[in-house]
């Protein structure tokens, strides 16, 4: 049964029966290359041990096996839900090696019975075979195939002892008997003796593998049902964290977190103007333009290993250490940054040929320690970073508009560069260093260094 969050989340569980489905297919599929591996293993023996005259017929059984074996796959193949059809063909496949492992070729010699194939080790293929079954992933598969194996094993075994040659008997006739040692051994040896317990003692045998099988399909069922209910939630937990925030949430359990201080990068990132943008949009338009806008940062941010905190109105913040500090955190942040303003550029190009208005942005860069951890109750946890670092980020951002420059990046994250032997012009080629500034509530001014100015400034 899927998990109780996953079954109220629309579309969950039809993505948990698509990763089984898929795991079913890929079960026959590994079931039929499993099968063409032994076919051709038991050709290559045939042609090695048995005149090519008399292999003949034994190549062409191969080759049925094989044909039978590929029909399920291409059902599945081409969409087809083909249970039933492939415990049909499972059923054939079962009878037909009964068949074979029974009836005498034409090319044996003329005194070879029926009744001594039921003596022969041949029996243990009908095990080989149903073992195979484990491969499908389907219980319900291998209880048929092993009830169909049972079946006609049995139903060749009592022709073989309704022949008229056929010398039946039982361990309880033979003991009632009150036979010798010697005269219990002529029977037992007798060329057209079928032994009715050696059938009892098979079908037993083969009832127990299928019960063990089934069993164990069931039970890897079962796990890698747990398994793709991971995944969804992994993929529903990715639509609300970063990647890897995800991943952390999906592997440890959130209330047994501490918070803690580790040094971070955050990063700020605004649309600028939009209040006079979203005056000339309808509200689907505008939703569409947040959408666009937010999806392109975050990407960035994603493919930098940054983390979206969250969305605020048409801004992005995202910081760079969580939930594991890195030692080029720095770097990556300021990388992130040049990498937004590129592709605002290349949506602007698009959105210029359109005919639509141009985005601006402003970004806040920022390098310091925050406190890490989870706030909220029982109920509602949000994962976030807090402190003072993060409300420099925020005020640099804001002062982009002042300073006319699309980057504003605090003196401690290009020291932070720097103390890594990375020089912060080679992350961002025109990054200039400006005067001090206040924010406001803070004692100590902050070092100020600017990106992508504009001569006329950058409108509110």
């Amino acid at each position: 049964m899927a998990p109780r969050w996953l079954e109220t989340r629309p579309g969950a569980t039809g993505d948990l029966h698509e990763g089984i489905a898929r795991e079913e297919r890929s079960g026959l599929a590994y079931m039929l290359s499993g099968r063409l591996v032994i076919l051709g293993l038991l050709a290559f023996w045939a042609l090695l041990t048995v005149p090519v005259d008399r292999s003949i017929i034994y190549l062409g059984a191969i080759a049925a096996f094989a044909l039978l074996g590929a029909i399920p796959y291409a059902l599945t193949r081409f969409g087809i839900d083909g249970t039933p059809i492939v415990a049909g063909l499972l059923a054939l496949d079962a009878a037909i090696l009964s068949y074979i492992l029974i009836v005498p070729t034409p090319f044996d010699i003329s005194d070879w019975s029926p009744q001594l194939n039921l003596r022969l080790p041949s029996f243990l293929f009908l095990g080989i075979f149903l073992v195979g079954m484990a491969l499908s992933y389907k219980p319900s598969l291998v209880v048929s195939t092993g009830l169909a194996v049972i079946v006609s094993w049995s139903a060749v075994y009592l022709w073989v002892a309704n022949l008229p040659d056929s010398l039946v008997f039982a361990s309880e006739d033979v003991q009632g008997l009150g036979l010798s040692i010697d005269q219990a051994l002529d029977l037992y040896l007798h060329p057209n003796a079928v032994a009715l317990t050696r059938l009892s003692t098979q079908i037993v045998f083969l009832a127990m593998v299928t019960l063990i099988l089934a069993l164990t399909v069931w039970r890897s069922r079962r796990l890698l049902h747990r398994q793709v209910a991971a995944e969804s939630q992994r993929a529903a937990l990715s639509r609300y964290f970063s990647p890897n925030i995800a991943r952390e949430l999906a592997t440890r359990n959130p209330f047994e977190d501490r918070p803690s201080v580790q040094p971070v990068a955050v990063l700020f990132a605004d649309m600028v103007g939009f209040t006079a943008i979203s005056e000339k949009l309808e509200p689907d338009e505008l939703i569409s333009l947040l959408r666009e806008f937010h999806g392109r940062l975050a990407r960035t941010a994603f493919a930098h290993d940054g983390t979206v905190d969250k969305y605020i109105g048409d801004a992005i913040l995202v910081h760079f250490g969580t939930p594991h500090p890195k030692s080029d955190d720095p770097v990556r942040a300021l990388a992130c940054a040049a990498a937004m303003i590129a592709d605002l550029e290349r949506w602007n190009e698009e959105r210029g040929g359109s005919g639509q208005e141009i985005i601006r942005i402003g970004i806040g860069i920022h390098y310091g320690d925050v406190v890490v951890g989870n706030i909220g109750d029982a109920k509602r946890l949000e994962y976030a970073v807090l402190g003072d670092t993060v409300n420099v980020a925020s005020r640099l951002e804001q002062l982009s508009r002042q300073a006319g420059a699309s980057i504003v990046v605090s003196n401690d994250l290009v020291e932070a560069v720097r103390s890594l032997g990375v020089d912060p012009r080679d992350v961002l080629p025109d990054l200039h260093q400006e005067d001090t500034f206040t924010v406001r509530g803070r004692q100590q001014p902050v070092g100020v260094w600017t990106a992508h100015k504009s001569e006329h400034g950058i409108p509110l």
